[in-house]
C-alpha cells in the first residue's frame, strides 16, 4: 500500500472536520463591519512565525473530505488539449450545492487543464491543486471578448474577465501543494507578442486571479505565470491572505503587476516571490466610477508584508490613491538583487486628479539589491526611492489646488540597506502640500550612488534623517541639486 493509501485509509471524519474548521475559523478573525458602500474593520494582531500548514499534508486531507469533489468526475480531462472549462465550472457549482459551507474542489495531480474563458468562484469553496498540476489559460487576442457575468469588469469595462474571478463571495481560497509546482498558468505569451507589434495591447488580456466585494480571500502555496495582464488584484475586499505564492511573469512586458490590493482593508502577504515586469507589489485605492460601479473611492487600509522578496520590478504605493491608503507595514522583506534585477525599489506615485490620503506606513528592515536602470523596463530609472505625487504625463509640474492636493503623512523607513543605485532618490511633494513626518532611521548605501538625493517640499520640522548615508537634507522648498 502506497502513502498515498495508508495516510488516506487512516484518515477519519473527524480528522477531516479538524483541519476544515481550523482553515475557516482562523481566516474568521477578522471583525468585519460594513458601513455603506466601503468595508473596513478593527486592526488585527498577526503572529510573525510561519504557520502554513504542510502542502501535501493539507492536500491529502482534504482531497479526501466528504466535501471533496474532482473535477475529473465532471469530465475535465487534464491533458492540456481538452477545453476543460465547461466541466470544472459544473464541478465547482455542482460541489457548492452539495456542500454549501465547506465545498472543496480538487485537481488532481499530474495535469494540465486547458481552460479558454473565466471560471467563476464561489463563496465557502477551495480550489485545490494537485503537486505538478496546471490551470491553463489558452485565452488569445484573436479570441472574442468574452465577459463571465459572475465577475467584475472594473476598470476593464470592454475586456475580458479574469482567469480565475468572483464577485460578493465569503470564504474562498485557492490552495495548492507547492508553489513551484501548483499554477495557475496565464497564458500570457500571444498577449505579449500582440503587445511588442502594438503598445495599446499592452496588458489588455485577462487578468489571472480578480475578485471583488469579497470576505476571507485566501492563496497558499500556489504558483501564478505568465499573466497577461496584473496578476493578483483582489478589489473592495476584506480579509484577503496571500502566503507561499510566487509569481512568475517576463520582466520586459509591462502592465503586468504581480500582487495588487486595491482598496481592500485587513491584507497580509507573506513568505512569497514576485518576479514580474511591471510593479512587483502596488497598493492602490481606485476610482470605481466605472459603469456598473456602486462603489466609489473605498480605501486601502491595515496591510502587512513580510519576508517577501521582490526580484522585479519594485513596490509602490499607486498611482491610484483616490481613497487613500492608511497603515502599511512592510518589514523583513527583499527588493532586487546584486545584479540588477530591479530599475527601483520603493516608488510613492499618486494621480494628480482626485489624490487620496497616504498615512502611516512603515517599511523597516528591508534588503535592498544594486538598483540601476535596464534598456527592457526603465532606461531612466535606477533609483532606490522615488516619492512623486504628479503621476499624470498630461499635467507636468501642476501646483495643486486646495482641495486637490494629496496628503502625505507619517512614512518611516528604518534599518534598511542597499547595495548601490544609480542614484539614491527624488522626493518631492507639492508647493503648499508638504509632505508631513517624512523619518529615516540607518538608511545606508554599501556603494556609494553615483547621484546623491534630491528633496524638496518637505515639512522640515516632521522631518527627520539618522544614520543615513550618504547624508539626506530636505528643503521646505524646491529640492537642491543633489548632495
Amino acid at each position: 500500500m502506497s502513502k498515498y493509501e495508508t495516510i488516506i485509509e487512516n484518515l477519519t471524519h473527524r480528522d477531516v472536520t479538524n483541519i476544515m474548521g481550523t482553515r475557516f475559523f482562523c481566516i474568521a478573525v477578522f471583525y468585519v463591519t460594513f458601513t455603506g458602500a466601503c468595508v473596513s474593520s478593527k486592526a488585527i494582531t498577526l503572529p510573525p512565525e510561519d504557520t502554513t500548514p504542510d502542502g501535501f499534508s493539507r492536500f491529502l486531507l482534504l482531497s479526501a473530505a466528504t466535501s471533496a469533489c474532482h473535477v475529473s468526475e465532471y469530465g475535465a480531462a487534464g491533458d492540456n488539449r481538452s477545453d476543460d472549462t465547461t466541466a470544472i465550472q459544473a464541478a465547482i457549482d455542482a460541489c457548492c450545492r452539495k456542500n454549501p459551507e465547506d465545498a472543496v474542489v480538487v485537481f488532481e495531480s499530474q495535469r494540465t487543464y486547458k481552460v479558454t474563458s473565466s471560471i467563476a468562484l464561489a463563496s465557502n469553496t477551495t480550489i485545490l491543486l494537485g503537486i505538478n498540476t496546471t490551470i491553463f489559460s489558452a485565452v488569445t487576442p484573436a479570441d472574442p471578448i468574452r465577459q463571465n457575468p459572475r465577475c467584475p469588469t472594473l476598470y476593464w469595462s470592454q475586456g475580458p474577465t479574469a482567469i480565475l474571478c468572483g464577485s460578493n463571495l465569503s470564504n474562498v481560497a485557492v490552495l495548492g501543494v507547492d508553489e513551484t509546482s501548483s499554477l495557475i498558468d496565464g497564458g500570457g505569451w500571444p498577449w505579449y507578442a500582440a503587445g511588442l507589434r502594438n503598445a495599446s495591447m499592452q496588458g489588455r488580456g485577462p487578468r489571472t486571479f480578480e475578485v471583488a466585494w469579497s470576505s476571507n480571500v485566501t492563496l497558499s502555496r500556489v504558483g501564478f505565470h505568465n499573466s497577461p495582464a496584473w496578476t493578483v488584484h483582489p478589489t473592495f475586499c476584506t480579509g484577503v491572505v496571500a502566503e507561499h505564492i510566487q509569481i512568475h511573469n517576463p520582466r520586459f512586458t509591462p502592465n503586468t503587476d504581480g500582487f495588487d490590493p486595491d482598496s481592500c482593508t485587513d491584507v497580509v502577504l507573506r513568505d512569497s516571490v514576485i518576479d514580474t515586469g511591471d510593479d512587483g507589489i502596488s497598493i492602490k485605492s481606485g476610482n470605481s466610477t466605472e459603469p456598473g460601479s456602486s462603489h466609489i473611492q473605498c480605501p486601502a487600509r491595515n496591510i502587512h508584508i513580510y519576508r517577501v522578496t521582490v526580484l522585479s520590478r519594485n513596490f509602490c504605493v499607486g498611482s491610484a490613491t483616490y481613497g487613500g491608503v492608511y497603515d502599511l507595514v512592510m518589514e523583513d522583506c527583499a527588493i532586487g538583487d546584486d545584479n540588477g534585477s530591479s530599475p527601483w525599489a520603493i516608488k510613492y506615485k499618486s494621480h494628480q486628479s482626485y489624490p487620496g490620503t497616504m498615512r502611516n506606513h512603515t517599511f523597516r528592515r528591508l534588503r535592498v539589491g544594486n538598483i540601476q536602470p535596464n534598456s527592457y523596463q526603465q532606461p531612466r530609472a535606477g533609483y532606490f526611492m522615488s516619492i512623486e505625487l504628479r503621476y499624470h504625463a498630461l499635467i507636468p509640474n501642476r501646483t495643486c489646488l486646495s482641495w486637490d492636493c494629496p496628503l502625505f503623512a507619517d512614512v518611516s523607513f528604518e534599518d534598511i540597506v542597499i547595495t548601490g543605485a544609480a542614484r539614491a532618490g527624488d522626493i518631492n511633494g507639492f508647493k503648499g502640500d508638504l509632505l508631513q513626518g517624512l523619518r529615516f532611521s540607518n538608511v545606508s548605501f554599501v556603494n556609494t550612488p553615483a547621484l546623491g538625493w534630491k528633496c524638496g517640499y518637505v515639512n522640515t520640522s516632521s522631518f527627520s534623517a539618522i544614520d543615513v548615508r550618504p547624508p539626506l537634507a530636505c528643503n521646505e522648498g524646491p529640492s537642491a541639486n543633489r548632495i
